[in-house]
C-alpha cells in the first residue's frame, strides 16, 4: 500500500535533487572539458550554420543551449 506523504516526500526529494544536479550543470556550462562528434548532413550543417551566424551565434552554442533546454525540461 503507498503511503501519500511518503511518495510526496520522495517527490520533492527527487525535484530538489534534480534542481541541484541542473544548477552543478549551468554553473559549470563554461568548463568544456568533453567532446560531442556526430554526422549530419552537409546541407543541413550548412544552412544551420548560415542560420546561427545571421544570428550572431554559432552552431555549438545554439547546440549547446538546446541540451540545456532539454535538461531543464527533464525529456525531449
Amino acid at each position: 500500500m503507498s503511503n501519500p506523504y511518503i511518495d510526496n516526500l520522495n517527490a520533492i526529494a527527487a525535484k530538489s535533487l534534480q534542481s541541484q544536479k541542473l544548477q552543478k550543470i549551468k554553473s559549470k556550462a563554461h568548463e568544456l572539458d568533453d567532446v560531442l562528434t556526430f554526422r549530419v548532413n552537409t546541407d543541413l550543417k550548412k544552412e544551420f550554420s548560415r542560420i546561427c551566424k545571421e544570428n550572431q551565434s554559432s552552431a555549438s552554442s545554439e547546440l549547446k543551449r538546446y541540451m540545456l533546454k532539454i535538461v531543464e525540461q527533464g525529456s525531449l
